[in-house]
């Protein structure tokens, strides 16, 4: 008889195992019971590891932004390479996992890959200010532009076609036709966020 090794339960494990359980089948469908049977333990194991679902649920917000640090690297290159590459990363990220969208965007401050990902955040413009309200100002107008254009995006109905045009509206026609088609997600993000780059540029750091 074969014996098979079962893996020791970890907090990343159980993190890890965590996102993949709401990728399949989505967040509302997570209990500490489903989770333990995808681990092949008792929900009371898992208590050893993180404290309750909140724990849990912190635990699966800091896995995704070691996520994103990853995806970001340590790019060279002067503030608007990193602030569009970091943008980038975070939207990359959301987009392998939509259904843990809530968890990206709501989880723990405190978590330590958040609060790294903070630091690469302040970094970024080590070389334009050393004033920090300047830096925050400019990382949320980013911030809420990428994350309203996700939610966006992930809310939207799938499969989004134009409607017929209305007699006197054929320019609305064309207009949707283009919101809708002829302009893919991935021209709207980087033509939006190159648009909120240069708006910062402007108002923030005008001798860049």
């Amino acid at each position: 008889m074969t014996v098979v090794e079962r893996l020791p339960l970890s907090r990343e494990r159980i993190a890890d195992t965590a996102l993949q359980f709401i990728d399949d089948h989505g967040l509302a469908a997570l209990s500490m019971r489903k989770l333990g049977a995808e681990l092949g333990v008792e929900a009371m194991s898992l208590y050893n590891h993180v404290a309750n679902k909140d724990d849990l649920l912190d635990s699966v917000g800091n896995a995704l932004y070691t996520q994103v640090l990853v995806a970001y690297g340590d790019p060279a290159g002067d503030w608007r390479t990193k602030a569009r590459r970091i943008a980038a990363s975070y939207v990359e990220v959301a987009s392998a996992h939509p259904r843990a969208l809530p968890v990206l965007l709501n989880r723990s401050p405190e978590a330590p890959a958040r609060l790294e990902f903070l630091d690469r955040v302040v970094a970024i413009f080590d070389d334009v200010t050393e004033d920090l309200r300047v830096a925050a100002l400019a990382f949320s107008v980013v911030a809420n532009w990428v994350v309203g254009t996700l939610v966006q995006q992930f809310d939207a109905a799938s499969g989004d076609a134009p409607e017929p045009a209305v007699e006197g509206f054929e320019r609305v026609a064309a207009f949707r036709m283009a919101l809708l088609v002829e302009i893919g997600r991935d021209e709207r993000f980087e033509e939006g966020l190159e648009a909120v780059l240069d708006g910062i540029a402007s108002r923030y750091f005008p001798a860049d």
